[in-house]
């Protein structure tokens, strides 16, 4: 028997779902204007070297946090979790990218949920950083799945928004979305293990960075 919540992440997992994301680059636009990721096997590089590395060691395990919050309907919790992670986004282009997807994210699951939590987070004035609300819109899922979910949307995102900077087609851009999901996937039931003694951090000042300078360039795609 199909889990009940599989046709619900089904569709807010699907790439047409309107987040809004697919307008943010989150700073890969950049790094491609620097002729720093110029070729699709640059591109793979990328999400190899620095996407994968920080799912593992900040977002996954940040998500994991939020949704044992968000399980436990604890607000206090996730708005604590959402300051913070707010505190985490050094570049103003991602802070503002993330809170304008997160916005939009909760806004959409409402209409499609009657989530009495997603209804009293909104009520917050929280900055709804994309990850806490996913941890929301997914809380009905183990969080091993909540977690594959948010990485391959992470994954996706980058390597869709490659497809429109370096010169590569779809089948090379599901290639690519294939190899890092499968590096990622015998990390990941770590990376939502969450112990005492676990330290959560990353700093990646590439992305950080290409964000700060894309906020000045002359022409640009993406809003991020």
């Amino acid at each position: 028997m199909l889990p009940e919540w599989l046709p619900w992440l089904l569709q807010v997992n699907d790439s047409q779902f309107p987040s809004g994301s697919y307008a943010h680059s989150m700073g890969l636009e950049e790094l491609v204007q620097r002729g720093l990721v110029p070729k699709p096997d640059d591109v793979e590089k990328f999400l190899h070297q620095q996407v994968v590395p920080s799912l593992c060691a900040f977002e996954l395990p940040f998500l994991a946090q939020a949704h044992a919050a968000a399980t436990a309907h604890d607000i206090a919790e996730l708005r604590r979790l959402d300051d913070e992670l707010d505190a985490w986004k050094l570049a103003a282009e991602l802070r503002q990218a993330s809170r304008q997807i997160g916005s939009r994210r909760l806004t959409l699951t409402r209409k499609l949920e009657d989530s009495t939590l997603a209804a009293e987070y909104a009520s917050t004035d929280a900055p709804c950083h994309h990850l806490i609300v996913c941890a929301i819109e997914l809380k009905s899922l183990p969080v091993a799945a909540a977690a594959c979910a948010y990485a391959q949307q992470t994954i996706s995102g980058y390597a869709t928004s490659a497809m429109k900077l370096v010169r590569m087609g779809q089948e090379r851009c599901q290639l690519m979305v294939r190899g890092a999901i499968t590096a990622l996937a015998p990390k990941l039931e770590a990376a939502v293990e969450l112990t005492p003694e676990r330290r959560i951090g990353w700093f990646n000042p590439l992305l950080e960075i290409a964000s700060m300078r894309h906020s000045r360039a002359h022409e640009r795609l993406f809003i991020s």
